[in-house]
């Protein structure tokens, strides 16, 4: 067996059996590597059943990019087996390593073909918006990695769980302001635009990367634009996002 076979097989058991692998040396994929796996893992994904139901922003802020060697995000797909509904509970137990991420979702109204399309044209073909958890899984132990490793496995896309969509108006952007509250007790707030790597921005690269790439964008699909606050630990709680003048709430469960 290849090796970037036999580490795709691995990172799919470690999936079902819920374990995490030993990390690799830092070096053992590049980047191009990276995305390869990353493809072929996802073609596979879709060969069993799975949807793919959008994409994910990784490495947005500028630290992280440093310390991977980087001078842009990074992506990782999403298909409906990760979806999650809201006010649903999940059971941690399905889960390695998990990390809590706050985010803005742009759920696109229309697809794009591959080629050049200017910021307005992204913007454009958004229709809705909406408050999101990103529930991060990372397969590889202690969430150590490098960069080909990490998109392995799939810019450790666990599961998203989407809030109350409303109709995408550019100009509002300004006014999202977010809370994430966890039985009870702030963990956190601020506004999306008070940030180096806004939502748009965010947004933007990822479709524009995915396009230059040959990869067609498709009406329906979501785009989780980057962590709004620090990754959290999630413990067994309930937390709750308010944004957008909603509340998207999930339960965590030992």
């Amino acid at each position: 067996m290849r090796r970037e076979d036999d580490v795709l097989v691995r990172l799919h058991d470690a999936a079902q059996a819920v374990h995490a692998l030993p990390s690799l040396e830092s070096k053992a994929f590049d980047l191009p590597k990276g995305y390869a796996l990353q493809r072929e893992a996802l073609r596979r994904r879709q060969a069993g059943g799975e949807q793919l139901s959008g994409w994910k922003v990784a490495f947005a802020g500028r630290a992280a990019q440093e310390r991977f060697g980087l001078d842009e995000p990074v992506l990782g797909g999403l298909t409906d087996a990760m979806a999650v509904e809201p006010g649903s509970a999940v059971a941690l137990a399905r889960l390695i390593q998990p990390k809590l991420e706050i985010e803005l979702a742009f759920v696109l109204g229309r697809a794009l073909e591959p080629g050049f399309h200017s910021d307005d044209d992204i913007l454009a073909a958004v229709s809705e918006v909406a408050p999101a958890f990103e529930i991060a899984d990372c397969r590889w132990q202690g969430w150590r990695f490098g960069v080909g490793a990490f998109l392995a496995d799939n810019a450790a896309a666990g599961l998203y769980c989407l809030g109350p969509r409303v109709g995408f108006d550019p100009d509002r952007l300004c006014e999202v302001n977010y809370r994430l509250v966890c039985d009870g007790v702030s963990y956190g707030e601020g506004n999306v635009l008070a940030r180096e790597d806004t939502p748009v921005a965010n947004l933007c690269w990822l479709v524009r990367r995915l396009l230059a790439d040959g990869q067609r964008v498709e009406a329906g699909q979501v785009v989780l634009s980057g962590s709004l606050l620090a990754p959290l630990d999630i413990k067994a709680a309930e937390y709750r996002l308010h944004m957008l003048g909603m509340e998207l709430a999930l339960v965590f469960q030992r």
